[in-house]
C-alpha cells in the first residue's frame, strides 16, 4: 500500500518532532497520526518538509505502537518470551560446541599435514642421497 494513500496529516497543534530520528535531510522527523479508514489513529513519522514547496526527501515510516511501562504482559507472553530465550541459549550453546569441535578437527588436520610434510621431506632427502650415491659410485 502506498504511504501517501494510507495516511493523512494531523493538525499543526498536535505536532511532535523527533530529533533522534532525522529525515533524509537530517532534520528532526515529524510525528503525525493517521486519520484514514484503513489506519485510524496509527502514528507515522515523516520529513518536516514533506508539505512545503521545494525539495522533498520522501522520508516516511510507520511507528510501532508503544507499550506503556506499567502494562503487565500476560502469562502467555512471558512463557513465550521465556521459551524464545531458552531456544536462543540452546542455539548459542550448540554453536559454541560446533565451533569447539571444528577447532579440534582443524588442529588434528594441521597435525596430520605436518606429519605428511615431514615424511615428504625425509623421502626427498633419501632420494637425493640415493641419487648422489648412485652418481658418485660409478
Amino acid at each position: 500500500m502506498d504511504a501517501s494513500s494510507s495516511s493523512s496529516i494531523s493538525s499543526k497543534r498536535n505536532v511532535e518532532f523527533q530529533p533522534e530520528n532525522p529525515c533524509y535531510f537530517g532534520l528532526p522527523s515529524r510525528v503525525r497520526t493517521s486519520r484514514t479508514k484503513d489506519n485510524p489513529g496509527k502514528k507515522f513519522r515523516l520529513c518536516p518538509k514533506s508539505m512545503n514547496e521545494g525539495p522533498k526527501c520522501k522520508f516516511w515510516e510507520w511507528l510501532e505502537p508503544e507499550t506503556p511501562d506499567n502494562e503487565v504482559s500476560s502469562g502467555k507472553d512471558k512463557k513465550e518470551q521465556w521459551n524464545l530465550t531458552l531456544k536462543i541459549c540452546t542455539l548459542e550453546n550448540q554453536i559454541s560446541i560446533y565451533k569447539m569441535k571444528m577447532e579440534q578437527e582443524n588442529l588434528v588436520v594441521r597435525q596430520e599435514l605436518e606429519k605428511i610434510k615431514w615424511k615428504l621431506f625425509t623421502h626427498k632427502v633419501l632420494m637425493i642421497a640415493l641419487f648422489l650415491l648412485f652418481v658418485f659410485k660409478k
